[in-house]
């Protein structure tokens, strides 16, 4: 009888590892992480967002990143108190380039989590064109008694800008096709993105990319960034397959304080609020 509970231990711990992927590969995948509220708010459009976060989405977007920068990040996944993820990012400029570093960790209580402890660096090639790589630290942590999983994985980004206002951008990860340590070896995302965007009138920004993971469809996603005023911008898009409807708003405090809000409705799943925070030294 004393293995019951031990039994009934490792069935839940299961359907939580179940659970979890499903949720995770319905957004896109746990081991990307973040991508900050701006990227979120314009319909998972993060390629050509030259901010902090470009540590996550874009990292030759960090070669445009030119003052020491600091950010953290949470989110509230399906409106799910046991999904919450958070994360930071760090930015810091050399002669040669801008190094970002970055942390996440989503958990469910004391049962399962993932963490992500990553560096980037990205690098102006020419003036209209960036160079960005990125290397990642992944752990699956279980509960106590089960074994913990880890690998390593990489990504590298692309952004060009051929003409005045029009910038595209290209982004791999995990080119090295990673697997987790376990006996079944399972395979981690490899996903490419590539996108476009325009910039009218130094106010509105429309952005356009689409997304592959090995062995599924492509998934297309549009977005807008209307700056309202000086200090505040409004933001809409759609991210298709699955359909997943976003909104955001951003707000700039003291030219320095950036204070990012978005929330994306999942057709299945239901709405994820997050918010972002970034400062400027």
């Amino acid at each position: 009888m004393k293995a019951v509970p031990k039994i009934l231990n490792f069935l839940c711990l299961f359907c939580i590892f179940v659970c979890v992927r499903i949720v995770s590969y319905a957004d896109g995948g746990l081991y990307l992480f973040p991508k900050g509220a701006k990227a979120m708010g314009m319909g998972k459009n993060g390629l050509l967002n030259f901010d902090i976060w470009a540590v996550y989405n874009n990292q030759a977007a960090l070669a445009y990143v030119e003052n020491i920068g600091a950010g953290v990040h949470y989110e509230n996944q399906f409106a799910m108190s046991q999904l919450g993820l958070s994360a930071g990012a760090f930015a810091l400029p050399a002669l040669t380039g801008t190094f970002g570093l970055d942390v996440a960790h989503f958990g469910v209580e004391k049962d399962y989590s993932e963490t992500r402890i990553g560096i980037g660096y990205g690098k102006k090639l020419a003036k209209k064109l960036a160079l960005g790589v990125h290397f990642n630290y992944h752990l699956l942590s279980f509960a106590s008694g089960y074994p913990n999983f880890y690998t390593f994985t990489g990504e590298i980004g692309l952004i060009a800008s051929p003409m005045d206002n029009l910038f595209i951008g290209a982004h791999v990860f995990n080119p090295t096709f990673a697997k987790l340590n376990s006996k079944n070896e399972e395979p981690i995302p490899v996903i490419f993105e590539i996108g476009a965007g325009y910039r009218i009138a130094g106010k509105l920004m429309l952005v356009a990319e689409i997304e592959k993971k090995r062995s599924d469809e492509m998934s297309p996603r549009f977005g807008i960034d209307y700056s309202l005023f000086k200090s505040m911008s409004l933001r809409s898009g759609i991210s298709l397959n699955p359909v997943e409807v976003c909104f955001g708003a951003g707000w700039v405090a003291k030219k320095r304080i950036n204070i990012d809000f978005a929330f994306y409705h999942h057709e299945t799943l239901g709405y994820s609020p997050q918010i972002s925070l970034a400062y400027r030294f």
